[in-house]
């Protein structure tokens, strides 16, 4: 009994933890357009050289105290996991531009939009892609969310790029990462680190 009830107020614990870790990401989240657009002076491109040159820093500092510098050497001087990592820094370098270019510019629903059609892409690519499967009701869940995602669409016809941009790159991004044997620390290390001579060259 004590065994399982140790089990439980673990399972409770990591529970709350991610529940907690899960607001404060999606409440910065949805601060971060407020601080781009106060950045509307700055070209995109700019801000995004930045981000990914500073996040190169932090990176490394965190790893520095997680002893991770010997996963992220074996990333890097790995073909097999550098091929996929390179694709995916270019569609997460993608994706920041255009994010950060559509808040600067005024396209805040668009850009939201993108966000929202994710989901259901990520969806569509572990049926397709991953082979996964879906019940009846997960289905039904999908179309009525769907649905109302192609209602907003449609009265944001001149921003669709943007949503669709935001959408497929993230999306592709998710599909490479999740079949990379790489942790999300170890492998954002070494794609902020293959954009950082693009991002020195960008500032």
């Amino acid at each position: 009994m004590t065994d399982e009830g140790d089990k439980a107020r673990d399972d409770g614990g990591d529970g709350r933890r991610g529940l907690i870790a899960a607001l404060g990401a999606y409440g910065i989240w949805g601060l971060l357009p407020l601080y781009f657009r106060a950045l509307g002076p700055v070209p995109a491109l700019e801000v995004v050289s930045h981000r990914i040159l500073w996040s190169v820093v932090l990176l490394l500092v965190i790893l520095h105290f997680r002893r991770g510098y010997a996963a992220l050497g074996r990333v890097l001087t790995s073909r097999r996991l550098l091929l996929p990592l390179v694709a995916s820094a270019a569609l997460i370098a993608a994706n920041w531009l255009i994010y950060i270019w559509a808040v600067q510019h005024g396209h805040v629903i668009g850009s939201s939009l993108g966000y929202f059609l994710i989901p259901m892409l990520n969806v569509l690519l572990g049926f397709a892609v991953l082979g996964e499967r879906l019940t009846r009701a997960q289905w039904i869940a999908v179309a009525l969310a769907g649905a109302g995602v192609a209602v907003r669409a449609a009265g944001a016809l001149s921003t669709l790029w943007i949503s669709l941009g935001l959408a497929l790159s993230f999306g592709f991004y998710g599909l490479i990462r999740k079949v990379i044997p790489t942790g999300p620390m170890v492998g954002l290390a070494a794609e902020t680190i293959l954009l950082a001579p693009f991002a020195a060259a960008g500032i």
